[in-house]
């Protein structure tokens, strides 16, 4: 903890660019409390031009007569370190300046496989203890977008459910391994051996979302340290790759500082680009990339989707969807192999230097054939087409290769998630517009 100065008056000389929290004290009393992705940043607009601010903040800065900022590894630690501050002091400056409407906290309810959920504050006076009979809260949070971001990322590490209610096949997310698939399929038997299995495996994953949310991520990390070396000292190694897989994801989700804002912001391009050269065995450059994804529930108002990241960024301006018109059944495969034919058709479109598919071996065999068939194979000492599988983040590569992400590089990882998911949630959601529509027109006839 670093403490600056006695007096608000001027701008203290010595403040980090690091991530962190901040806390304006009138002697030993919070005032206010926040998180910051760089402190010097932040704090530079609380001293320049004080009497432009909000007069609610011009009046904490004449209360105050200390500063004091916690550096933090990622983002991600302040926002929980700021939540865990402002639950144990209640600064009053904190309701005062945010409505408590703007507090948000992430509750779990009380289940055999509970289900995580975010929430306004659940009593309007949050002094009150945050718990009802029906779920537990955790908070209280300052920002929705930022929680939500934390809990799709521990959602890679710690799977849990998101169904609203039982249904009978299992969901699209126990597909892609983000659901454990017993906790919301309609007649699992709950006297089965498997139920209790799942069920402790699933609260088990409960409990270390939890353990990170209340910022006990150290202790969660040699927890999980020690239950591996157990498991491979015991020759049990498919739990103890379950567990190394953990640990990696978890410290994947915290090693990144910019990753509650754009997930790979240009100045962050520049530390990515050598080791995606390296896995592709290439000098070239790489600008453009372009995730592709299908999304057909029995093959009926089929979709396909291309988005585009450039230096890492997504460009939704290049964004294409495609409606699918060759292939009637449920192939998923062929839907694959027309969406490419028809996007590499469009000679006025920037051409990409790596194309990655959802998916695994045979969509990359088909994504080759379908590209080199085009009229752009002059362009292919340049392009890298590869497939990435869902269950174990394997990336498979053009040369052969099978790169398990998991083991290897968070950013790596991350980046190549990042594009998957957007590949999906944009085919997914033109397929459920067209859907919809089609009902719509079904039911007016």
């Amino acid at each position: 903890m670093l403490e600056l100065g006695n007096t608000m008056l001027t701008e203290p000389k010595k403040i980090p660019t690091s991530a962190g929290v901040y806390i304006f004290r009138h002697d030993k009393t919070p005032l206010y409390i926040g998180k910051a992705a760089n402190l010097k940043l932040r704090l530079a607009s609380y001293f320049r031009n004080q009497t432009a601010l909000p007069f609610k903040i011009q009046k904490m800065l004449r209360e105050a007569t200390r500063l004091e900022m916690i550096e933090t590894e990622s983002e991600i630690e302040a926002l929980i370190k700021e939540a865990e501050l402002i639950k144990k002091y209640r600064p009053k400056y904190n309701s005062l300046m945010r409505d408590d409407k703007n507090y948000f906290f992430v509750g779990i309810t009380k289940e055999d496989f509970p289900r995580i959920f975010t929430t306004h504050q659940p009593d309007k006076d949050w002094k009150v203890k945050l718990q009802t009979t029906n779920a537990r809260y955790f908070g209280p949070f300052t920002s929705v977008a930022e929680v939500k971001t934390v809990l799709k990322l521990l959602r890679h590490v710690f799977p849990y459910c998101t169904c609203k209610g039982v249904h009978k096949r299992p969901c699209l997310n126990s597909q892609i391994g983000r659901c454990p698939r017993y906790c919301c399929t309609a007649g699992f038997k709950i006297q089965d051996s498997r139920f209790k299995k799942a069920r402790r495996a699933y609260q088990r994953n409960i409990r270390n979302i939890v353990a990170v949310l209340t910022g006990k991520r150290q202790m969660l990390l040699q927890t999980l340290k020690h239950h591996m070396r157990t498991a491979a000292k015991a020759e049990r190694y498919e739990e103890a790759g379950r567990l190394r897989d953990q640990i990696a994801g978890l410290e994947g989700v915290f090693s990144h500082r910019s990753v509650l804002q754009a997930p790979l912001e240009t100045r962050a391009w520049s530390a990515i680009l050598p080791k995606l050269q390296l896995i592709f065995r290439t000098t070239a450059p790489i600008h453009r990339i372009e995730g592709y994804d299908i999304s057909n529930i029995s093959g009926t108002e089929a979709t396909g989707s291309m988005v585009v990241f450039a230096d890492g960024v997504p460009d939704k301006s290049q964004y294409r969807k495609f409606r699918i018109k060759t292939v009637r059944d449920s192939n998923d495969v062929a839907m694959l192999r027309e969406v490419l034919r028809r996007r590499f058709s469009h000679s006025e479109w920037p051409f990409p230097e790596l194309v990655v598919i959802d998916g695994g071996k045979p969509q990359l065999n088909t994504a080759l054939k379908a590209i080199h068939d085009s009229r752009f194979t002059i362009h292919d000492s340049r392009l890298n087409v590869t497939a990435l599988a869902k269950r174990e983040e394997v990336l498979f590569t053009e040369s052969g290769r099978a790169i398990y992400l998991q083991r290897g590089d968070p950013a790596i990882l991350h980046l190549f998630q990042r594009i998957r998911d957007e590949s999906h949630r944009f085919a997914r959601a033109y397929h459920h517009k067209l859907r919809k529509k089609h009902f719509a027109n079904s039911a007016g006839q």
